[in-house]
């Protein structure tokens, strides 16, 4: 190796740094945060970022992206300005400006990748980073429930996979964007013969890990974005192997890995069990990786027989997609009958799951969750009901006992909260990157490649979950997807071009992220009893004037009962939707012996909320008080 070669190596690591150090960020958010979908808790990784992005430009190693790229950027940053201008019709404003900061959050993570990424070695070093990092959430996760003195804290209570973030389907989807990462990596011939081997390790580590979550839209992702990646992609032999080779090591292994669910009382034994699972089958896929790696590179395949080798390839793909729907109607006496009896069961939650796994339940309240996102479209078409207005719209039109804050569907939380404009700011930021990944796809570039490939996963899932609101699962795909539509070669920026792009990003960083997280740190100093709780609340409210926090703790920590009132009532007039405020308002009322106020409130609250046991129950109070 040249030392020219060498020098270009480590500029390569040098220009990659920033983004592999935003994906450490995300690993440690996701480790430490569980997933939390609370803005105080993942501002500061923001405000990181953005400083960071600031200092990619201020440092000079910055690239002009294509103008796709750029297109697209401004697209996703007009979607974010649209969903805080929502604030003003949402019912829950601050958590409309929330939506909007996660949105700039996603935006800087792609920039980071976009304009440092300007070779194929700074691109497989982020796609390696990325893959790494869900590998080791997933090695990480199944040492703590081996080795962790309480099994609850990693299954929840029917026996799926939980952590590290807390929700199963969201668990399953930070682990599955690493997995075509991590076999795109171990089908590179040109890598290191360890780096494939990890590669193919950290593949067979998360396919197991969303195994033990018995996610089943990630799954249904997983074989759709198989399908596209296998008709599309030009290597597809050769990303076939470890494919196959992870497929074939972890697919025996589904019982052990599945075996917690309805457990109960077996639990630790089939949780520890489960996890050792997961720890040798890794340790299985980097030896059979070394070995494939190895063998790959002594064995020289003509390029005629590569060519049909392919084609043979794809023609199984297609054969397999006709076959599939042709095997059901031939096995099904009464097709008709039968998807009938699926759609039935999918519109309706199961009351109980007594199944050996949880894959083989179709019913859920997704049907429920769509048909009111669907019909606040059909009311709101053009501007919707504001960001994070659905969850307040499906309290009181709901037929279920789930309180979902988002509608499980990014394309439907797009149309019913912010219409037809926010889904098509949606669109527009999301295909120039995506049209950009598939070049680089076609002309087998391997951060374009991986990139593609998670985002025909990515995309999928999340049109049947809310991915898009968790930032440990949605930061390690935008930063992906940013390396993959980044391009080779391109210019530096020049001054003129980098001076404001920093100061943009310092200036979200400080004015956007960094005052509404000072706020709720504020208040909750105050809510522990700080010795300027007066001072702490004062500034709370006014570095974000949008939130209800402060009055909430001021009401908490008031001495009388009376004293708590006041502040409930600006929460109510800041957000008179907010159930949870209104209900609080009526209680305090109530510890007041003020009964009129009270049953007024809690009527109020019960309007926002029909059925709510613990309204209900508090109104009932007020009557035997009267």
């Amino acid at each position: 190796m040249t030392d020219t070669s060498i020098s270009r190596q480590d500029a390569g690591v040098v220009r990659s740094l920033p983004a592999v150090s935003l994906m450490v960020a995300a690993c440690v958010m996701a480790w430490v945060e569980t997933g939390s979908i609370d803005a105080a808790d993942w501002l500061l990784y923001a405000i990181f970022a953005a400083l960071l992005l600031a200092l990619v430009f201020v440092s000079g190693t910055a690239v002009a992206p294509t103008r796709l790229a750029v297109a697209g950027l401004v697209a996703l940053t007009g979607f974010a300005a649209w969903q805080a201008i929502s604030a003003a019709w949402s019912p829950l404003p601050s958590l409309a400006r929330d939506d909007a900061l996660l949105t700039l959050f996603y935006v800087v993570a792609a920039a980071i990748a976009l304009f440092t990424v300007r070779s194929r070695l700074d691109g497989v070093i982020v796609t390696s980073a990325v893959a790494a990092g869900t590998g080791a959430l997933a090695v990480g996760t199944a040492l703590a429930a081996r080795f962790g003195s309480d099994l609850g804290t990693y299954f929840v209570g029917d026996g799926r996979l939980a952590w590290p973030i807390t929700y199963p389907n969201a668990a399953a989807a930070m682990f599955l964007v690493g997995l075509w990462p991590a076999l795109v990596l171990s089908a590179e011939r040109r890598l290191p013969v360890v780096v494939r081997a990890l590669a193919l390790g950290s593949g067979a580590a998360v396919l197991s890990a969303w195994l033990m979550t018995q996610s089943k839209g990630g799954g249904v992702a997983l074989a759709v974005s198989a399908v596209v990646v296998f008709a599309v992609v030009p290597d597809r032999l050769r990303l076939l192997v470890p494919t196959v080779i992870a497929a074939v090591l972890v697919g025996p292994q589904f019982d052990p890995l599945t075996a917690p669910f309805n457990a109960d009382a077996a639990l630790a034994d089939a949780g520890r069990h489960a996890a050792f699972t997961l720890l040798w089958l890794t340790g299985a896929a980097a030896v059979a990786g070394a070995v494939y790696a190895l063998l790959d590179k002594r064995l020289a395949v003509p390029a005629r027989v590569r060519r049909g080798a392919g084609a043979l390839a794809l023609l199984v793909v297609v054969v397999a997609v006709i076959a599939v729907p042709v095997a059901f109607f031939a096995s099904v006496a009464h097709p008709g009958n039968y998807l009938g009896d699926r759609w039935r069961s999918f519109k309706h939650a199961p009351r109980d799951e007594y199944g050996r796994t949880h894959f083989i339940s179709l019913g859920s309240n997704r049907y429920d969750f769509w048909r009111v996102a669907l019909t606040e479209f059909r009311d709101h078409p053009v501007a919707g009901i504001g960001a994070r207005g659905f969850g307040p719209a499906y309290l009181v039109e709901r037929r279920s006992g789930e309180t979902p804050v988002r509608a499980h569907s990014i394309e439907l939380d797009a149309l019913s909260e912010l219409g037809v404009i926010g889904l098509i700011l949606l669109a527009a930021g999301l295909l120039p990157l995506l049209v950009l990944c598939f070049r680089g796809l076609r002309s087998r570039n391997v951060a374009g490649t991986a990139a593609f490939a998670t985002a025909a996963y990515w995309l999928v899932h999340a049109s049947g979950d809310w991915n898009w609101t968790i930032p440990a699962v949605g930061l390690p795909f935008f930063l992906l997807l940013g390396a993959g539509a980044a391009a080779a070669g391109t210019r530096p920026l020049r001054r003129r071009e980098w001076i404001p792009a920093a100061a943009v990003s310092a200036a979200i960083a400080l004015f956007a992220f960094a005052p509404p997280w000072l706020s709720s740190r504020l208040s909750t100093h105050a809510l522990e009893g700080s010795s300027s709780t007066s001072s702490d609340l004062r500034w709370a409210r006014r570095l974000d004037p949008l939130t209800v926090e402060p009055y909430v703790v001021q009401a908490h920590i008031a001495p009388t009962p009376a004293a708590a009132i006041p502040p409930l009532v600006k929460a109510a007039e800041k957000e008179p939707r907010a159930v949870e405020v209104r209900f609080e308002l009526g209680l305090a009322y109530l510890r007041a012996k003020r009964p009129l106020e009270a049953r007024r409130e809690l009527r109020a609250a019960l309007a926002l909320e029909p059925g709510a046991e613990s309204i209900e129950r508090a109104l009932r109070s007020v009557a035997r008080r009267q």
